[in-house]
């Protein structure tokens, strides 16, 4: 190979990373429907149905590491869990779609070290950020469930602040 065919396909190497940088760092996508894969999402198909749901997460201390969110229906069995989504000034942003109406709750932890777990004192408190549905926050323990439960009827956003417990 030649040096000018070199430079053309390291120019496009170049070209092919910057788009897929772009497209990585873009919000995090569910949908059920048409089956759309993104971010390392899990997905079930139990839940097919009309509603969006889109949920905002703010207040997180740094932009370092990723979110990781969880959906459960009000028996507590797990919708759609959501890996490895970018936080962009200190918030981000994430649509799931095709949700049927119900009772929900959703979950998250900021894993900034990127371990995929949350990680906990000697004694089980968390020390890296955290949030629920209806913004609970812990009183000597995690929040009932039941606290955390909201009705979606409609496609709707929900706000949800981050939470941690400075020890």
């Amino acid at each position: 190979m030649d040096i000018k065919n070199r430079l053309s396909l390291i120019k496009c190497l170049s070209i092919s990373l910057k788009f897929l940088l772009i497209f990585l760092s873009s919000n995090s996508y569910v949908s059920y429907g048409q089956e759309i894969i993104d971010h390392n999402i899990l997905y079930y198909k139990k839940h097919r149905g009309p509603i969006t749901l889109n949920i905002e997460v703010v207040n997180l201390k740094n932009n370092e590491g990723f979110l990781i969110l969880g959906l459960f229906d009000e028996n507590k069995k797990e919708v759609v869990t959501v890996k490895n989504i970018i936080i962009v000034d200190r918030k981000t942003n994430i649509k799931i779609d095709s949700l049927k109406s119900g009772k929900y709750v959703v979950r998250f932890w900021h894993d900034s070290n990127k371990n995929g777990k949350l990680d906990t004192n000697f004694i089980g408190i968390p020390k890296e950020e955290f949030g629920n549905s209806n913004n609970i926050k812990p009183n000597f323990g995690p929040p009932k469930f039941e606290d955390m439960i909201f009705k979606i009827e409609n496609d709707m956003l929900l706000k949800m602040k981050a939470q941690s417990l400075n020890l």
